[in-house]
């Protein structure tokens, strides 16, 4: 008879041993599935439908920051539009996402919720109002935008 453990935990100095398996030797798959790829170099993740790469050990990847400034009065920034913390008109993304999701922007430091607090499009982001400006105080006015936040399978 086989017995199994239930609510397994790792304590500090211990380490978990993810199934290595090959692309051609993955599993059909089961919902919630970890395995590391050994052809791809990746952790992958079964989601019920097909496997996406949680990780690729091969690559690291960073993250940039853009940061522009409110007037008051700007609602689009991005592709030359708004104003960068030098105060000049040439706000532009440093990089091109494709979509919202795939960047986190911050007003002030409060985080803003893609296609609710702002829309994205062609190197664009446009706030549904004026980012307020400087006061010499709360830095609300200051627009904070990371970038390279791959999405799950990218």
């Amino acid at each position: 008879m086989g017995r199994f453990v239930k609510n397994v935990q790792a304590t500090q100095g211990q380490t978990l041993e993810i199934p290595s398996v090959s692309t051609a030797n993955r599993p059909a798959g089961q919902n919630g599935q970890i395995i590391f790829n050994s052809t791809t170099s990746t952790y992958q993740v079964y989601n019920g439908s097909q496997w996406y790469n949680v990780s690729e050990a091969s690559r690291e990847k960073s993250l940039t920051v853009d940061k522009f400034q409110g007037d008051g009065s700007t609602t689009v920034f991005g592709d030359g539009l708004g104003n960068t913390l030098d105060g000049s008109t040439m706000a532009t993304l440093s990089v091109v996402p494709t979509d919202a999701t795939d960047m986190v922007i911050f007003v002030g430091g409060v985080y803003q919720i893609p296609t609710t607090n702002y829309t994205y499009s062609g190197g664009r982001i446009t706030f549904g109002s004026p980012i307020p400006a400087n006061d010499g105080v709360s830095n609300g006015h200051i627009v904070t935008i990371i970038h390279n936040l791959h999405k799950l399978g990218e």
